[in-house]
């Protein structure tokens, strides 16, 4: 075995509490200060490791599954930040998050609070050959990094997190135009006694035509509000990670399952879904309505869109009511959801999308996912659709 040393992690830590400083270097061995672009991670001239390489530091309750070195530098960078914050920031950077439950003690061990036996086990190493580093396979000591962490822990903290952010200030501040409202009430309240109906002549009765016109168009209008459900669009793609298929288990149930293993169970590919979700600041049941085309997308549709879905496909938005996908989503909440563990595609970088990344097999982080999701988009609302919320 080489000396502890030489182990990413000692040398995280020893640099942690020495203040030394660790460089970034890209894939030309130039340095730089992004981590998303850099291939290496260079420890003075003791050693060079892969951005990703394992560390001897496990998830808790898991014996499989580490921390790598790009994780556990970009948590240090970090550690003043909110979870959700943290959180957020590293599934946009396709960044491994350090759980909840293991963030204390993580921190205590890589600044050397925490004796260096409480958080890593035995470590099975190699020496670093021609600055390529060595990958630690290890398992966790009984003690491990901390206390049992789910993902009902980091759900949660988000909901602890989080702030009201609709109040009068917000709604009177919003860009949206309140012209309509006078006509709107018009049509759907009562005319006080003895006012003249719309249209009648004055000192002559409203005649029967009169009264039975304004309650259709107070019908009509009523069932134009009713039906203002926020939209949600999705691929249309059967390759999409996300479709008409599994949408609604993800979103509702907060569960990802496979889309074509769905579309083979399902059938046909409904035409719309609808999926409720309950507000975290106010508790009130919104109805969202998905589909994965805008072919017969009415204005008041456009109006309606808060949320889109892309596989990082430019064709997605053709004959859309907005150009360039950039232009998209200026006016839109995006996501581009991919597994953990993969890279996105170029194609994204330049657009305002948010990275939503999923487990291959872990179901159980789904649901901290999904509270995720849902609290950027409520943010989203709340800033800029407020109208659909009342």
């Amino acid at each position: 075995m080489s000396s502890p040393s030489l182990d990413p992690l000692h040398l995280l830590r020893q640099y942690t509490v020495e203040s030394k400083k660790v460089e970034l270097l890209d894939k030309n061995d130039n340095p730089t200060t992004d981590l998303q672009s850099a291939t290496t991670i260079r420890f003075g001239d003791e050693a060079s490791f892969p951005r990703d390489t394992a560390t001897s530091l496990l998830r808790s309750n898991s014996d499989s599954d580490p921390y790598t070195l790009s994780a556990l530098l970009h948590f240090l960078d970090h550690r003043d930040q909110s979870f959700y914050e943290y959180m957020k920031m590293t599934n946009t950077l396709g960044l491994q998050t350090i759980s909840f439950g293991d963030r204390a003690q993580v921190l205590g061990y890589l600044t050397g609070k925490t004796p260096e036996a409480a958080a890593s086990g035995p470590v099975a190493e190699k020496q670093p050959t021609g600055g390529d580093a060595k990958r630690a396979k290890t398992r966790s000591s009984g003690d491990g990094v901390a206390s049992a962490s789910t993902a009902n822990d980091i759900a949660r903290d988000i909901i602890r997190r989080e702030r009201a952010l609709v109040t009068p200030s917000t709604v009177l501040s919003s860009n949206k135009s309140f012209a309509r409202v006078p006509d709107l009430a018009k049509a759907l309240l009562p005319a006080k006694p003895g006012a003249a109906a719309k249209g009648a002549v004055p000192g002559k009765p409203a005649t029967a035509d009169t009264t039975s016109g304004q309650a259709s168009a107070a019908r009509r209008s009523a069932h134009h509000r009713k039906r203002r459900n926020p939209i949600i669009v999705v691929p249309a793609a059967t390759t999409s990670m996300l479709t008409m298929y599994n949408i609604k288990s993800l979103l509702q149930d907060h569960q990802f399952v496979d889309g074509r293993a769905e579309m083979e169970k399902a059938g046909p590919k409904p035409h719309e879904v609808f999926v409720e979700h309950t507000m975290s600041y106010s508790g009130q049941a919104v109805k969202f309505r998905i589909v994965d085309s805008v072919q017969d997308f009415t204005e008041a549709d456009w109006e309606a869109l808060v949320c889109v879905f892309t596989q990082g496909a430019a064709w997605q938005f053709r004959n859309w009511m907005w150009k360039t996908p950039e232009e998209v989503f200026h006016n839109c909440l995006g996501f581009y959801p991919k597994y953990q563990d993969e890279r996105p595609k170029d194609t994204v970088n330049s657009w305002a999308v948010s990275l939503l990344n999923i487990e291959r097999s872990k179901r159980h982080m789904d649901r901290a996912t999904v509270v995720g999701l849902w609290n950027s988009l409520e943010q989203y609302m709340a800033r800029n659709k407020p109208d659909l919320l009342s």
